[in-house]
């Protein structure tokens, strides 16, 4: 059926903080990386170190637009709940002003 919501406020909430959890993990495990990147200098010099440092600091700008992307995702998620919950609120009030004894 179109139109029909199968989604409650709640789920896409828990969604969102999943979402959010993984960016977290994501922005996390790159800074591991960098520090480990950046820690082969102790070790390996040279050209080839300094092109694979270089190429994988490269990798940062595209790894925080999808960390970005992923946050946007998250308030995106938010804030259809709300949008979600404020409309039902705003039918419950409507039904409320209904007339329950309108036939004699």
């Amino acid at each position: 059926m179109e139109g029909i919501l199968r989604v409650t406020p709640a789920e896409l909430i828990s969604i969102s903080n999943e979402f959010s959890g993984k960016g977290s993990t994501i922005s996390s495990l790159t800074s591991e990386m960098t520090n480990q990147v950046t820690g082969l200098s102790s070790v390996w010099e040279g050209d080839a170190a300094t092109a694979f440092v270089t190429k994988f600091r490269g990798l940062d700008d595209d790894i925080q637009l999808m960390n970005r992307m992923i946050q946007e995702h998250v308030q995106d998620l938010q804030d259809m709940a709300n949008a979600y919950s404020q409309a039902e609120s705003a039918n419950l009030s409507d039904i409320e002003g209904f007339s329950s004894d309108v036939i004699v």
